[in-house]
């Protein structure tokens, strides 16, 4: 298995996936979406992530697998573009792995893409969870540093409001927070967005799976939502060809 995944990363065999991040207030916002990964087998049946990523994980090409997704994410870019020079090009958070922490290339590899022309002002934004920006505190500052200032962004998810999730909102301030729709009460809710709209940043309730679970967000005046109650995840390439 192994080997056949390293062969589909040198061959492109691995498919992204996307899923809206929809604004809940009036104001236009330019289109924005999460990024996933699928594998494709011979028989084209898509493999799940839980059932390949071990393998990559266990031999370490997950770091080779981020880049792949950056490169992939520049070249649809580029095709888009080709196509329609007047496309609004979304911003796309993209998850990196525990592993890319520990690159010590991953954002000079990032840097070359976001000063180019595909992934500049703002293309892409990197999602990290709260646990992982402690952890790997000076790979985020970095990254942080080498984003902000070519308008690109971050995503900080899993804000639960704890001591350290605050400690990281405070020290980081991400461009968007993540809050689980379902492991939050609706009152609380509120009071996480309006924690994170002291720091100015903007709010992603995410897991919202249904009409209530919508309509709670909203009234928490949270900025976006994303979850299959809004909108399922579809292949990217397919979002392209009506754009």
């Amino acid at each position: 298995m192994a080997e056949r995944l390293i062969l589909a990363l040198q061959k492109n065999e691995f498919l992204l996936y996307a899923q809206d991040i929809v604004s809940l207030g009036p104001r236009k916002e330019r289109p924005f979406q999460e990024i996933f990964v699928r594998f494709k087998e011979e028989d084209d049946k898509l493999i799940p992530p839980g059932d390949f990523f071990g393998v990559l994980e266990e031999h370490r090409l997950l770091p080779q697998l981020d880049r792949w997704v950056v490169n992939c994410l520049a070249r649809w870019v580029r095709s888009g573009l080709s196509v329609k020079p007047e496309w609004e090009v979304p911003r796309s958070n993209v998850n990196l792995s525990t592993q890319t922490f520990t690159d010590p290339d991953y954002v000079q590899y990032v840097r070359n893409y976001v000063e180019g022309p595909f992934l500049a002002r703002g293309a892409v934004a990197f999602e990290i969870g709260v646990d992982n920006a402690f952890d790997y505190h000076d790979f985020v500052a970095e990254l942080i540093t080498t984003l902000q200032s070519r308008s690109s962004c971050i995503t900080l998810a899993g804000f639960t409001g704890s001591d350290r999730s605050i400690e990281m909102l405070k020290a980081f301030a991400p461009d968007f927070v993540k809050i689980a729709y379902n492991a939050v009460a609706a009152k609380e809710l509120s009071e996480l967005v309006q924690i994170c709209r002291v720091f100015r940043s903007r709010t992603i309730v995410e897991f919202v799976e249904s009409q209530e679970a919508l309509h709670t967000a909203q009234k928490a005046q949270a900025d976006f939502a994303q979850g299959f109650g809004i909108a399922a995840v579809q292949p990217l390439l397919d979002e392209l060809s009506t754009s």
